[in-house]
């Protein structure tokens, strides 16, 4: 697969070409490599086999098909095959065979024919006589015995020629070994919203067992289930110059200098984005290369604390204000050109640096770019580790369940779970709090049966039952969000409802506390202000049935 002067036979109708012109390479996040070359090759007419060297050693056998052509004759394919790497030892003293050779052990030099080779012993014929010699000293051999050996595997092809001249074979195959993988960058100043830098870098692995020359890269992240075409989009033609950081991210006192890097190419194929790399590649076998696939700088971010939904714990149950909910930190960006961006991204592992007093980048967090992103989508970046300073607690203050039909509890109140003082260690009752499906996954709720469920009704009057008064649970929740900061915070917190819950009192936290409640699909979700060293406390009461 590397690029070098091509070669020719000497033989008539025989024609080699060592190497491709040209090549293109398509590498995917699983399964075989898609290589296109151009092959060169000067052809006499008539009949002509064509021999293709330089295949990688993990070429796909029965992956190889020709393109097209180009030349000044008609070019006419016959049968082609798949030839394995033959360089060895033997198949070099299989050549030598009735040739004459030399060997030389210590002082000794020994000239003859070969006649046969039996393990580390060689037949020799000397002067009319045969010689059995133990092969431990030098071999001289007749250049000629490496002829038509190679260390890689080749395709023969036969073909008749219309006209001679040179001609251009368009050649495609499939190969193992070539892979790779995308990691992200973002240099995050929180103080400023904005990533000074989100960069994408690539690493490309050879292990084909054989060299690439210099190659046009080209990158899907999906398996190669086999080829696809599609229409072409050309959306922004990726040169993204970043511009220097206000702050020198090496954390030195020298000017920081104009810093870039060539960002590919994207189109669409198919439903597969593709990727072309800005730059030709070498790679040696076994050599893996980083290069860029995006690099942009000053990429305004929306900052946002989360809580994400979760049980609420009896009040008694709460070890005095130490039982504490973790807030995390979610980045929002939208990928337009507005924002530095405008190119589509593949997912990935997203590596978090930020900015000490001195300026230097300390590596602090992780995120995850979770799936493909498209020009002009937004998408989120979460951190993985939760705010030090920013907390929460969810507490049940109260539970109280309607009495069942022919019971009371001789308050007429049912089952209760009262309001206690925190730190007490009133025992409650074994039931789950937050509703009888919080926490539980969508497709495990289960809807109890109501006066709207004529069906079941129907059914339980067939039957000679009478049909069961609906029982409520009265819930009232309380939400503290602690901010230790020394700045004010916005949080948003979700809360996850039962089924057909309403509100009895509203979610409400103080003066102009508590803004943009949204309900919808068993989840209410709300921004929570908290000042600088201080705490908000939400509360609200909900209803809803439970039998």
């Amino acid at each position: 697969m590397s690029n070098s002067k091509q070669g020719v036979s000497d033989t008539d109708n025989t024609v080699v070409s060592r190497t491709p012109h040209s090549s293109e390479v398509t590498v995917y996040s699983g399964g075989p490599a898609i290589v296109r070359e151009q092959r060169k090759v000067e052809m006499k007419d008539g009949k002509v086999v064509v021999t293709l060297e330089g295949l990688p050693e993990h070429y796909v056998p029965g992956s190889l098909t020709i393109t097209g052509a180009e030349g000044p004759g008609a070019l006419k394919l016959g049968a082609f095959s798949y030839r394995p790497a033959s360089l060895s030892v033997e198949a070099i003293l299989e050549k030598a065979a009735g040739k004459e050779i030399t060997l030389k052990s210590g002082d000794v030099e020994t000239k003859g024919i070969l006649r046969h080779v039996l393990g580390n012993q060689i037949v020799l014929e000397v002067d009319g006589k045969v010689q059995i010699l133990v092969n431990d000293g030098t071999l001289s051999l007749d250049p000629a015995c490496l002829s038509g050996l190679t260390t890689m595997p080749s395709i023969r092809l036969e073909a008749t020629i219309g006209k001679a001249g040179g001609y251009g074979l368009g050649v495609m195959y499939a190969t193992e070994g070539l892979s790779w993988s995308q990691r992200f960058e973002a240099f995050y100043d929180a103080a400023e919203e904005k990533l000074r830098r989100l960069a994408c870098w690539v690493d490309l692995t050879n292990n084909t067992g054989a060299p690439i020359g210099s190659t046009r890269f080209q990158l899907i992240a999906g398996y190669n289930n086999g080829y696809g075409g599609g229409n072409y989009a050309r959306p922004r033609g990726a040169r993204m110059m970043a511009m220097a950081a206000s702050a020198s991210p090496m954390g030195g006192g020298l000017e920081s200098a104009a810093f870039g890097a060539d960002s590919a190419e994207v189109e669409t194929v198919g439903e597969q984005k593709l990727y072309t790399l800005p730059v030709e590649l070498a790679l040696e076998a076994g050599e893996t290369k980083t290069t860029s696939l995006m690099l942009a700088e000053a990429v305004p971010v929306v900052q946002e604390y989360l809580l994400s939904q979760g049980y609420f714990t009896p009040a008694a149950q709460l070890r005095d204000r130490k039982d504490k909910l973790p807030v995390h930190v979610r980045l929002t960006i939208k990928n337009d050109a507005a924002s530095n961006l405008g190119v589509a991204l593949p997912p990935g592992q997203v590596n978090i640096f930020e900015p000490d007093s001195k300026g230097s980048l300390q590596r602090t967090d992780s995120a995850q770019v979770s799936g493909h992103v498209a020009v002009g989508e937004s998408f989120q970046l979460m951190l993985s580790t939760p705010s030090k300073d920013v907390k929460a607690q969810r507490r049940m203050v109260s539970s109280t369940d309607d009495p069942e039909e022919g019971k009371d509890d001789g308050a007429g109140s049912g089952d209760k779970f009262p309001i206690k003082p925190l730190g007490e260690t009133a025992a409650a009752p074994a039931m789950t709090m937050g509703g009888p499906t919080v926490g539980m996954p969508a497709v495990h709720r289960v809807e109890i049966a109501t006066d709207e469920n004529p069906a079941e009704a129907e059914e339980a009057g067939a039957k000679g039952k009478k049909k069961e008064k609906p029982r409520f649970r009265t819930e009232v929740r309380e939400v503290v969000v602690f901010n230790f900061k020394g700045k004010e915070v916005d949080v948003l917190v979700q809360d996850a409802l039962p089924p057909k819950a309403t509100f009895v009192k509203p979610i409400s936290a103080g003066e102009n506390a508590v803004k943009k409640i949204d309900k919808a699909n068993g989840l209410v979700s709300y921004v929570v202000t908290v000042p600088a060293g201080g705490e908000t406390v939400v509360a609200y009461t909900i209803k809803y049935r439970i039998n």
